[in-house]
């Protein structure tokens, strides 16, 4: 379950990337959610920014290309993106918009292939679009790398509730 904040955001952002054909997986606070354990994702709240959405975007020098157009479309100033070499390694993006955040990754730390996790994920579908969500088995690989305090705590809720779901399966 998300928020009404949350689906406000991605209501921008979601057709901008497909648009542009942009691929993309979910992961971070946003995919915490869509498995079932709401919490405040990224850091302190500033202004109107409630929202810190995170994407982990297909490595690929199109992809990037992609991505840039569907950023201009989101109005924002992507003159020094375009004038930048894709470089999987250094590629992040750290965007801010008027009401929320996005953070496209061309990589993510305990996770080794896009197209292999992109096989594993599940849906998400806010209004006319349908986005890819990291596996949870490929969401706890990528909190342990990262190993902060938030995603520990996201670890255990996840883990705790993939009991519960196993005992109600069981009965």
């Amino acid at each position: 379950m998300i928020t009404t904040e949350v689906s406000d955001a991605l209501k921008k952002v979601l057709p901008a990337l497909a648009k542009h054909n942009v691929e993309v997986l979910v992961i971070g606070g946003l995919a915490v959610g869509h498995y079932g354990h709401n919490r405040i994702s990224g850091g302190p709240v500033k202004g109107d920014i409630k929202v810190d959405l995170d994407f982990w975007y297909k490595p690929t020098t199109e992809n990037y290309i992609n991505l840039v157009k569907a950023l201009k479309e989101l109005d924002v100033d992507t003159s020094e993106l375009e004038r930048r070499t894709f470089d999987p390694k250094k590629s992040f993006l750290k965007i801010p918009h008027k009401t929320f955040h996005t953070d496209f990754l061309p990589q993510v730390m305990g996770l080794d292939s896009f197209r292999e996790s992109k096989k594993k994920c599940s849906y998400l579908t806010i209004g006319d679009h349908r986005v890819p969500v990291v596996s949870r088995e490929d969401l706890v690989k990528n909190k342990k790398a990262v190993n902060r305090a938030i995603d520990k705590s996201d670890i255990d809720a996840l883990e705790k509730q993939n009991k519960s779901q196993r005992l109600d399966d069981d009965q």
